[in-house]
């Protein structure tokens, strides 16, 4: 374990995309490269500024990044975090991820040794995001399902009074949106899966079906060849029949102006008033209040319909 990660005021650069909740190591190029493919870009113009961006730091270096220098403080102090890097030890070097609403709480990490990931490190105050998201997991023993990959669990503590979860990396290189795929048949095989690990509170109406809670064009994404990652499972539970579909239609047409036109969501009018209640309970102080004020006009249209 390298001195650098055990104590405070390791520095980064913030660069100037997006809300700024990504900062990359400023002492590698290699974990340089792997801090930029941090963005989850969706639309192709600021795909291809991600991809000039990464392409210029595997030249140049980090001090090509645009944006300020900062020193990051671990959070809760360094006595604490130094804890914590002593329990996972498999890194000696960072690339972070600030969650950017203000209503969630916790960071998100590539975990990098010699600038290469080794890990994607999840720290959450509250343990329950993180027991939904590896019983989830655990649906998946081998990493794969029909049609998508998710990352594998590695280790899964509570240390220093946080809780925590490693998880496999991606590649590190940009991704970008699956465009142009049919969910139908690839959530038949998620249902069936996480119906198998995933509890069934008590009082969920009988109809209803297991869901990924956040399926988005930004959480299903290509990362070179093969089977495209469906992340991000921290919200997985049941729902009304068809909720990740709706979810997945109506946050495209936020983003891109359509829906995707692949999947029928008619009669789907129950998973949009679902969807309707749960944004309605999202923070108005977060970066994304427009965002989600639009979703909400959308889903409004998909229950009409």
């Amino acid at each position: 374990m390298t001195e650098q990660m055990t104590t405070s005021g390791h520095e980064f650069v913030r660069p100037r995309m997006g809300t700024g909740n990504v900062l990359v190591p400023a002492d590698s190029r290699r974990g340089a490269r792997a801090g930029v493919s941090l963005f989850t870009r969706s639309k192709l113009p600021a795909l291809a500024a991600q991809w000039v961006l990464y392409g210029a730091v595997a030249v140049a270096g980090p001090r090509v990044l645009p944006g300020p220098r900062v020193r990051w403080e671990p959070p809760g102090g360094p006595e604490r975090w130094r804890t914590l890097v002593d329990r996972i030890g498999t890194f000696d070097g960072l690339a972070l991820y600030e969650r950017p609403q203000a209503s969630r709480t916790g960071l998100a990490a590539v975990l990098l040794r010699d600038g290469r990931p080794t890990g994607f490190l999840k720290l959450r105050d509250d343990p329950g995001e993180l027991d939904r998201e590896e019983r989830a997991l655990s649906a998946f023993p081998e990493g794969r399902a029909d049609g998508f990959r998710v990352p594998r669990v590695l280790d899964r503590d509570e240390t220093a009074g946080w809780h925590w979860m490693v998880i496999e990396a991606m590649p590190p290189r940009p991704a970008r949106p699956v465009r142009g795929i049919a969910l139908a048949p690839l959530l038949a095989d998620l249902q069936r899966r996480l119906a198998a690990v995933l509890p069934r509170p008590s009082g969920t109406p009988d109809h209803w079906a297991p869901m990924h809670g956040d399926l988005t064009a930004w959480n299903l994404r290509h990362c070179g060849r093969g089977l495209p990652w469906l992340i991000d499972w921290e919200d997985a539970a049941w729902a009304p029949p068809g909720a990740d579909l709706v979810y997945y239609e109506a946050t495209h047409a936020t983003v891109f102006g359509k829906p995707s036109g692949r999947d029928d969501v008619s009669g789907c009018g129950e998973a949009a008033e679902f969807w309707l209640k749960r944004v309605a309970q999202r923070s108005a102080s977060d970066h994304d209040a427009t965002f989600n004020t639009r979703l909400s006009e959308i889903l409004r249209g998909m229950g009409r319909g």
